[in-house]
Formats: C-alpha cells, sequence, structure tokens
C-alpha cells in the first residue's frame, strides 16, 4: 500500500502542475524527427509537453514507446513491443480480419513513411503500404479482390498544447473496384506493471470489466462472452490501473466497429465493419488516444468529455458524484440532467418508478479530474439505471447533446456487476444506437442492364459439388462471375469478391447466395444491395449448412426475404422432392418431372407469417423452393444442401445428381433475372 499512496502523492502532484487547464502548457511545443532508438532502430520520435513517443517504421510504425509525461510512466513495456516473431505488438498494430491472427501480413512489415509536420504547432507522419491480400495465410493461394490493389494509409497526429495524439486511417482502391476490409486495431499496454489493471468496455449489459486474472474477485478473462463484445454501445474503450488512477481511453468510429475484444486483460482491439473503399473515393477514419488521470474508472467518453460516475445510498438518500475530465475538442461548460430507474425487478407491490436529479453544471475541463455531486431523497432498492442528458457548451456559445446511460448494481450484485439474473435472462438493455455507416448513393436513373445476361454467384461450401455452377452456365450467352466464400465468419476466411459499387453491381441481372449467410456480404453489401433490389435485381438464395440464418434481422433488405429470418435446422432423414404445387409455373418448364430425387437432409424452413410468398415445390413436408415478389423484384429460394452419399440413400437418387437438377437451378436463375415469363 505504501507504494500505491506514493505513486498517487506523485499523480496528484504532476496533475496540479500540468493540470491546472488543458492548454496552460503550450511554450515547449511539439516536435516530430526521425531518430535511432536505444535498439539501433530507426523511429519517429513525436514529442510536446504531455506525450512522448516512438513509431518504429520496420514494423509497421506501431507505437513502441508511450511516455505521458506528466506521470512518467511510459505504458509500452520496454521490451515486449520488439519481440520478434510475436503477433502481439504495442499500439496501433494494423491487421486485416479476413487473415488468421497468426499470419497478418501487415505485421512487422516495413511502413515507408514521410514527416509533414515538424512542430512546433503540430508534428504529423504519414506512413503508406500497399495490401497482397491474401485469405488466411500468406501464400495461402487465394487472395481476395476486396484486398488487393488496396492502398492502407497512416496519418499520426500530435498537436502542442494537447494531452492526446490522433492517427487518421485511410484505404485507397487502386483499380476499378470496391474494396471491403474488416479491418482490425490490436494494442498493448501497461499501465502498472505491478499492480491490477483493468479493462473497460460499454456494452448494453453495463460495462463489461476485465480484470488481471490473477487479481480480484472479477478475474475472468477465460470468459468469452466478456471477451468479444457485440452488444457495444459506444465507440470507446479503456484500460487503466483503477489503483493509481490513470490509464488510456480509445476513442473510435462507432458507426463502423463491428466487435470490441480484449484477449484477457492483455489487448485492447476492436473491429471494424462497414468499410467501403470506392474508386476515386477513399474510406477515412479515427482514432485518437488519451492519456487519464485521476479517474478510478470510466463509464462514458465522448470527443468532449470523459466520465465517472460514483453512486452510493445512505442515510435514506441517493448521492451520485461526478468526475469529468477533458477529451479531444474544447468545452466551456458541461450541464448533467440525470433521470433514475428504479424497481427494475418483478417485487410485488412495488412499481417501477422514475426519479430526477437536480442538474449538475460543470465549468471548463481539464485533464485534472472536475467534480459534481446531487443528491435525492430516495427508499428503493437496487439494481437501478440512470439516463443522463448531457449539454455540451461549446466555447463559441453552440451546444450539443448527447444521451447515455449507466447500469448500477449496488447490493444486487450477479458477482460480476452487470445487470443479469441468476438464470442469465438480462435486467434490461441498456440503449443502443443504431449504427448509420455511409452508404453512398447509386447515380440518378441507373438501371439494371438486361442487354447481356450477367449473373454473379457469392458460392459457399458444397456449392461445387451441388454443381450450381455448370447449371448457371448452360443459360446462353451467360457470364457468371464468382466470389467464393466459406458461408461462415470471416475470421481467417474472407469473401473473394463482391460488387459494391453501383456501376458493377447493376451490370448483374441476378445474384446467387450459395450457402451463404448474410454476414459474408456485411450490411455494408445488404444496403449496398437495397437500390438494385428495388430496380429488379433477381435474388437466388440456397442452402446448406451455413445457409437460411440472416443475422441482419432489422436490416431492410428483409422485406425482400420470404423466409423467417432464424437459424434453418437441418433434419436427418431422406424426404423426397414432392410435385409441384404450381405445375405451370415458368421454372418447371420442360422438365420430366415422373421421378422426383432425393435430399438426406432438409431445412426446416418457415415462410414468414402473413407473407405473400409462394411454396412452389416441398421435399417432404417442408419448403423446397419458395418465391416471392416484391414490385417487379423476384427472390427464389431452395433449400437445396449437397449432405448424402451413396451408401446414405442407397437406390435413392439425390438430388445433385438428378438429371434435371442443372435445367431446373438454370430455369430459377432465369425466372429471377426476368428472363422467363
Amino acid at each position: 500500500m505504501q507504494n500505491v499512496s506514493n505513486r498517487c502523492a506523485v499523480l496528484m502532484a504532476a496533475v496540479a502542475v500540468f493540470g491546472t487547464s488543458l492548454f496552460a502548457a503550450e511554450t515547449e511545443g511539439v516536435h516530430c524527427s526521425a531518430i535511432i532508438d536505444q535498439d539501433g532502430d530507426e523511429a519517429i520520435l513525436l514529442e510536446s509537453e504531455w506525450i512522448s513517443m516512438h513509431l518504429t517504421p520496420r514494423m509497421q510504425a506501431v507505437v513502441t514507446r508511450f511516455v505521458f509525461r506528466p506521470t512518467g510512466n511510459d505504458i509500452e513495456e520496454v521490451l515486449q513491443p520488439k519481440m520478434v516473431g510475436s503477433s502481439i505488438s504495442g499500439l496501433l498494430s494494423d491487421c486485416l480480419w479476413e487473415q488468421d491472427h497468426h499470419f497478418q501480413e501487415l505485421i512487422d512489415k516495413p511502413y515507408p513513411y514521410k514527416i509533414t509536420k515538424t512542430g512546433p504547432e503540430e508534428g504529423s507522419v504519414v506512413f503508406e503500404t500497399d495490401i497482397v491480400g491474401w485469405v488466411g495465410s500468406e501464400n495461402s493461394g487465394v487472395i481476395s479482390k476486396l484486398l488487393s490493389n488496396l492502398t492502407f494509409k497512416r496519418t499520426v497526429t500530435l498537436k502542442a498544447g494537447q494531452p492526446f495524439f490522433r492517427f487518421d486511417v485511410e484505404f485507397i482502391s487502386n483499380d476499378d473496384m470496391a474494396k471491403r476490409p474488416t479491418y482490425w486495431v490490436h494494442n498493448v499496454a501497461v499501465v502498472d506493471q505491478v499492480g491490477p489493471e483493468s479493462v473497460l468496455r460499454p456494452s448494453a449489459r453495463a460495462i463489461i470489466e476485465i480484470v488481471d486474472r490473477y487479481h480480484g474477485p472479477k478475474a475472468m478473462s477465460s470468459q468469452r462472452n466478456y471477451q468479444y463484445i457485440y452488444d457495444f454501445t459506444h465507440g470507446w474503450s479503456t484500460r487503466m490501473a483503477r489503483q493509481r488512477r490513470e490509464g488510456i481511453v480509445y476513442l473510435m468510429d462507432y458507426d463502423y466497429i463491428q466487435m470490441l475484444y480484449n484477449c484477457g486483460n492483455i489487448t485492447d482491439e476492436w473491429i471494424y465493419d462497414s468499410i467501403l473503399a470506392m474508386p476515386g473515393k477513399p474510406w477515412k477514419g479515427h482514432v485518437y488516444i488519451l492519456p487519464i488521470i485521476g479517474l478510478s474508472g470510466v463509464d462514458y467518453a465522448n470527443e468532449y468529455f470523459i466520465l465517472e460516475m460514483k453512486p452510493k445510498k445512505e442515510e435514506g438518500k441517493l448521492k451520485v458524484e461526478y468526475f469529468l475530465t477533458s477529451s479531444f475538442e474544447k468545452t466551456a461548460q458541461v450541464t448533467l440532467n440525470t433521470e433514475v430507474e428504479y424497481n427494475l425487478l418483478p417485487v410485488e407491490g412495488k412499481k417501477p418508478g422514475l426519479m430526477s436529479l437536480s442538474p449538475v453544471v460543470i465549468d471548463g475541463l481539464s485533464i485534472q479530474a472536475a467534480r459534481g455531486q446531487a443528491e435525492v431523497a430516495f427508499d428503493a432498492g437496487d439494481p437501478l439505471v440512470f439516463n443522463i442528458t448531457a449539454f455540451v457548451q461549446l466555447p463559441d456559445g453552440s451546444s450539443k447533446k448527447f444521451k447515455f446511460q449507466y447500469y448500477y448494481a449496488g447490493q444486487w450484485d450477479s458477482g460480476q456487476g452487470i445487470n443479469t439474473l441468476l438464470s442469465g435472462a438480462p435486467v434490461r438493455h441498456l440503449d443502443r444506437a443504431v449504427q448509420r455507416p455511409i452508404v453512398p448513393p447509386p447515380k440518378a436513373g441507373l438501371q439494371i442492364a438486361r442487354n447481356e445476361f450477367n449473373v454473379f454467384g457469392v458460392l459457399g461450401l458444397g456449392c461445387d459439388r451441388m454443381g450450381l455452377r455448370p447449371a448457371v452456365q448452360t443459360i446462353p450467352s451467360v457470364k457468371f462471375e464468382i466470389g467464393y466464400c466459406t458461408g461462415r465468419d470471416l475470421n481467417g476466411y474472407a469473401l473473394g469478391d463482391f460488387p459494391y459499387d453501383y456501376d458493377r453491381l447493376f451490370k448483374f441481372r441476378a445474384l446467387v447466395l450459395g450457402n451463404t449467410q448474410m454476414k459474408e456480404i456485411r450490411g455494408i453489401g445488404a444496403s449496398i444491395l437495397l437500390p438494385w433490389l428495388k430496380a429488379g435485381g433477381g435474388l437466388v438464395i440456397t442452402g446448406g449448412e451455413n445457409a437460411l440464418d440472416f443475422e441482419l434481422r432489422e436490416h431492410e433488405i428483409n422485406a425482400y426475404l420470404p423466409i423467417q429470418p432464424e437459424p434453418s435446422t437441418l433434419r436427418k432423414g431422406a424426404l423426397q422432392l414432392q410435385p409441384p404445387q404450381a405445375k405451370d409455373h415458368p421454372i418447371f418448364r420442360g422438365l420430366d418431372l415422373s421421378d422426383p430425387p432425393w435430399q438426406l437432409y432438409c431445412h426446416d424452413i418457415k415462410v414468414k407469417a402473413g407473407s405473400d410468398a409462394r411454396v412452389l415445390m416441398t421435399v417432404g413436408q417442408y419448403p423446397f423452393i419458395v418465391e416471392k415478389r416484391t414490385g417487379n423484384q423476384i427472390t427464389m429460394v431452395i433449400a437445396c444442401n449437397h449432405f448424402g452419399s451413396k451408401a446414405e440413400l442407397g437406390d435413392k437418387t439425390h438430388l445433385r445428381n438428378w438429371a434435371q437438377w442443372p435445367k431446373l437451378f438454370a430455369n430459377i436463375v432465369r425466372y429471377a433475372a426476368g428472363d422467363l415469363k
């Protein structure tokens, strides 16, 4: 404890000197230059009165030294960032989720650089490299068109008088195709090399904390549901030493995050989704890294302030302390209006209630924590939810409003401090804003090219065994382009190709998703498809082990899908295709249906209740071909799959070996494309 006390004393002394005002110490300015570090490596030195950092160009320009000068603490362990052969490095390690984590082509890759500003007002350095685009591992034999011919550009900036730094990221397409990398940022920092450290992430279940597995009751680094945060509510995460009241906050683009992740409490990582680098229009994003001192936790962060809340109940009152420090944008004043939701648990005789606290006004913010307090008479039990509306007054007199929530477990604690009942069901979920990545609009008047028969296919596992490619290629004058996928999450696999730009997409009359989940094309892909579907593009969806599970359940694209957005169950048991329920339908034209084939596994899918979709054919009692029309657009679902061997089926003919199957599938594609009437 003596060691901790001494550290805190030094820390508070530093705050007293440096933190009187965020912009008080502006005399030193910024210095940016190339140097040789203690290991003989070329390094870029960026230094101000607040921060001293090294970026190492030979190993993808990771931050290998990061000292917050008021405390003198280097959050990079001296040896760790440069460990040869380790995929774990310092701050700002660039990765691609489509590549296996043991192989990342950017890891330890030398980054060419150019120092663009040397100070004293601003230091800036630009790094650039080209991406080959291997899928999985180096020399795997597969290069994704969505990753290749792609330039990655990173600009790191440090400004005088600002106790934080910023890095801007660009992905630049170098050909006439849109690119869609899944960018993954990996960070390793050590705030306290002796005591316990926490990582804190905002989620709909409350602030999720992972503590060093060797310290404290919340040592839970092995629990995956705490490492992978898919229900994040804001674009920030924090690493800190609570006892030392010191740490760092990462602020990233909320609209593009797919998940927050931590490998135990060792790393701080996040994965971007919906990145779309269009020809001539790079994707741009940015991250701020802010050191914090004087806070023992973080419960909310944005571009204007960082907040820690400390509610407590005593003597018949609810008291709430608010501790705010500055973020990267200047503020004149912050006003916090708080409502408290209580009686959240189903207790007989007690109804849920809502109570308001007096507004808390804080003038000016700096890196030194400012404190405010509110209290009210209160006798309800735990847990509680705080709904906070923050009004930020800017130096120019304008203001901005932010809304967020804080979950307080209090004495009612499930053991991890998060809002789940013993059954695992949530007390309630906190609000989560809809993500709104930029989706480029199509050109006015763009029409689907029907003078040629172009089809695009995303083909997953088993599609070749089902013969989908040769079936489509029987269509006269067809041109069939393919982007292969695994039908699973993209980690280590990747999607081979997809027409993410409208000029290319509108050249196709039909799109085949073979054993493919919507998460393969991502939400941005579904959004790009919408104008094409509204224009009459034909969508053909086939079955398989990884198909027919539409994860984008709240996306507008679901209006074009005829079956329930829930996981399809593959039921084993040989069942025969039944005679068509609409024999005169164009897809059955010219087919010999006298001896229908069999399937060993069948998809237990359900047509949406109240839908105008039609079941055209069944396999046993299950839907096999389903049609849905939305205006002049046609979606066809074929619940086929490739499972089943001769030994298992005996003398029964499997669908994939049925002589009529290629023509049936070709007819379905032609019909969806408007070629059969």
